[in-house]
């Protein structure tokens, strides 16, 4: 990944360089998404939010950028979008569907991106055009970038085919590869905020990634099942040997403490993973070059 910078240092007087030292090292990463997804046609507008937009970002903060995108090519975009964030920018993981972030109108993917030694997350947030408007009232992101808008807006046909496109993937179903995704990302989160002290975040996060363990047991044993949450689990998935054995593992995480440590947050993935490989192995097969990636970031983090 190439690094951009559109600041000269040498012009800088001391007390804006003593700024430039501190600045969050997230903005070089920043500034290279927007150089890169500006140069995309059907982006129309670029936005950053969350910690970045405050200026309170600390070194474990995320990414948090919104990307507008023309409502005829904002499926075209998704369908590209793992393999820009893989090529541009290193991403480690496929982008995980964030199921956590609000519905805006549009759709969200957390990346994992090596950066500095570690791993940056991502939040991207990409928005049909239509709906952009309605989002900056509501969340109050910062511009970061805005092109030029061409024609009358999107026709009602590629508005109602974005719509119901969003929905429909949306209600998809997980396999199990999405869902190790998914735990991987979820761990990194829930990292985050167990080294932060946020405690009622990293409760949920945790009780997240439970509930993923559980969609690994019932997605490789009861593919077919027509339940879902914890309804009927016992039933479905303890009719077999090795559907007991998962049970008392799911059984087991349950019963450990309700915020974790750091620890104990590494054996909830661990556990998944090592479940998976019982259940899915093809899951694991598929993404062990990516497993194998990911422990050893998150081992090189532990020991920073």
């Amino acid at each position: 990944m190439t690094t951009t910078s559109t600041t000269s240092r040498a012009a800088l007087s001391p007390l804006e360089e003593l700024a430039y030292a501190h600045r969050p090292s997230q903005l070089t990463v920043l500034a290279d998404l927007v150089q890169t997804l500006s140069g995309v046609p059907a982006v129309t507008q670029l936005l950053v939010r969350g910690s970045l937009a405050t200026g309170t970002a600390d070194r474990l903060s995320d990414v948090d950028l919104v990307v507008a995108v023309t409502d005829e090519r904002l499926l075209a975009l998704m369908g590209s979008l793992d393999a820009v964030m893989s090529t541009e920018f290193g991403a480690l993981l496929p982008g995980w569907r964030d199921t956590i972030v609000g519905d805006l109108g549009g759709a969200g993917f957390v990346y994992l991106l090596p950066h500095d030694g570690h791993l940056l997350q991502l939040d991207l947030y990409l928005c049909p055009d239509s709906a952009v408007d309605a989002l900056r009232r509501r969340i109050g992101p910062r511009l970061l970038w805005q092109g030029t808008r061409t024609g009358t807006g999107p026709d009602a046909r590629a508005r109602t085919e974005a719509s119901a496109e969003l929905v429909r993937t949306a209600a998809a179903p997980a396999d199990c590869t999405k869902l190790l995704v998914q735990a991987m990302v979820l761990h990194a989160m829930l990292r985050k905020r167990v080294l932060r002290g946020q405690e009622y975040i990293a409760y949920g996060l945790l009780h997240h990634l439970h509930e993923t363990c559980r969609d690994v047991i019932r997605t490789a044993l009861v593919p077919h099942s027509r339940h879902h949450g914890w309804y009927h689990l016992p039933d479905e998935v303890g009719r077999t040997a090795i559907g007991r054995e998962c049970l008392a593992e799911l059984t087991d995480a349950l019963s450990g403490p309700p915020v974790p440590t750091v620890v104990q947050a590494d054996q909830a993935l661990e556990r998944i993973v090592r479940l998976s490989g019982r259940i899915a192995p093809h899951a694991v097969t598929a993404l062990a070059d990516e497993i194998a990636a990911y422990r050893a970031y998150q081992s090189q983090e532990g020991q920073a």
